[in-house]
């Protein structure tokens, strides 16, 4: 296979006249490498074409991309190359607000068309997880549809475009995989479509602004649309992602910055380690749900079989917990807090024991001049359920105050919670008092 890289924007030789478009701004190197390791793992046969549209790439970053064993050709193209294409009068601060500039670099595709028999857009934030081989029959353009109901919640829009939206018979679509085909030639150009997208900025609120351009374009001017497989634009989201060729991470949670897709995608870490290996570098961002679901395996399911349990454990409590015990929302712990509502600061903690049987209680509290003697008066002599005769609470000093804690057998859980409520009520109300 062919691995060439050029500034060149006419290739010297063509042997598979096809390409898979791209554009990424130069902090996201990272991704595209990621995607072009996956895609070539799936699809070993592909002879075409990376067009990569791009707004300051580094020579190292090109040859990185490069060396990962496809054809690649890089185009510039940024911010104001998009502002050009515009012109004078067109403000893009609200899409560009919420999406890169970049996602109008498939309106080029269509000049590459002069060039390329059929070119395909992919977004980078996918996971190429199967062979597209089956995507490349169109002639026109190609887009996985949105069902139905996406019409009404673009119902305002396409009242102002009552002269370009037909009789509403065409989906909608979602701009992540866009195929562009030799059908179009003459039909369209990318000036076409940036005036629509001029016009959806001055006239609307909308913001999918690349995708209504495109979807106008091909209804009023009669254009061939040939709908793809949900398989081949995959919500990460939707059911059935196992038997996706293409999923695709929409929203914020991306397969570089959220740790439950790292789990449940590993063949990402294969990528990214294929892109590291001829040089890339990483992504070394903010990452997403960590703290919900752990991107580690073991971390994982100790988490869920940690939730399991406080859920169950809960279920019996819930008919008798005092309501001025709330139950804290982060249950993949060892270790569940009970806020009381009667002081700031104060909550009780339960915690799971080698043994299943027994059941760790805390309680804790600020050291507070007025609250703490208060509660120090109350727990000392405290008779919690569970705890043998003759046996107390153990008070112990912490970084943010005090504790008081026992393990008693899980069966008296429930007792000793109302207990406990019941002797922080008695405190805290000669506290205020």
């Amino acid at each position: 296979m062919r691995c060439r890289v050029t500034q060149d924007n006419t290739p010297d030789r063509i042997i598979d006249r096809r390409a898979i478009v791209c554009a990424i701004s130069a902090d996201h190197a990272f991704a595209l490498g990621c995607l072009i390791a996956g895609f070539r793992r799936h699809n070993p046969d592909f002879s075409g074409d990376f067009v990569v549209f791009h707004d300051g790439l580094t020579v190292a970053q090109q040859k990185h991309l490069g060396a990962l064993g496809v054809s690649v050709l890089f185009r510039a193209f940024g911010l104001k190359d998009v502002a050009a294409r515009f012109g004078a009068g067109v403000d893009l601060g609200k899409v560009l607000a919420l999406y890169s500039p970049m996602i109008f670099a498939k309106f080029e595709m269509l000049d590459l068309l002069d060039r390329y028999d059929a070119c395909l857009w992919l977004d980078v934030d996918i996971l190429v997880q199967g062979s597209l081989a089956a995507v490349w029959v169109f002639e026109g353009l190609a887009w996985r549809p949105l069902h139905a109901g996406a019409f009404a919640r673009r119902s305002a829009v396409m009242t102002d475009f009552a002269d370009m939206c037909g009789d509403g018979t065409r989906p909608l679509l979602n701009g992540g995989v866009v195929g562009m085909g030799q059908a179009l030639r003459g039909r369209i150009a990318p000036a076409d479509l940036y005036a629509i997208a001029a016009r959806l900025l001055v006239q609307t609120d909308a913001t999918s602004i690349d995708e209504l351009a495109l979807y106008f374009a091909a209804v009023s001017r009669g254009l061939d649309v040939h709908l793809l497989e949900e398989r081949f634009n995959h919500p990460v989201i939707a059911p059935d992602v196992r038997n996706a060729a293409i999923v695709h991470a929409i929203g914020p949670d991306k397969f570089w910055n959220s740790a439950p897709l790292q789990l449940a995608f590993p063949e990402f870490a294969q990528n990214l380690a294929a892109w590291r290996a001829v040089g890339g570098a990483g992504y070394d961002g903010v990452q997403r749900l960590g703290d919900v679901l752990p991107a580690m395996p073991d971390k994982a399911l100790k988490a869920a079989r940690n939730r399991a349990f406080w859920a169950e454990l809960y279920d019996g409590l819930r008919p008798d917990l005092p309501l001025c015990l709330q139950v804290d929302l982060d249950t993949q712990r060892k270790q569940l807090r009970l806020f009381y509502a009667g002081a700031g600061g104060v909550y009780l903690r339960l915690i799971r024991q080698v043994n299943a049987r027994r059941m760790g209680i805390e309680v804790h509290f600020p050291d507070d001049p007025v609250l703490a003697p208060a509660l120090f008066a109350q727990l000392d002599k405290a008779i919690v359920p569970g705890l043998g005769k003759g046996k107390t609470l153990e008070l112990t000093q912490t970084k943010d105050g005090w504790s008081y804690s026992a393990v008693i057998p899980i069966a008296h859980c429930r007792q000793a919670l109302v207990a406990l409520a019941a002797a922080l009520d008695q405190a805290t109300s000669r506290a205020k008092s």
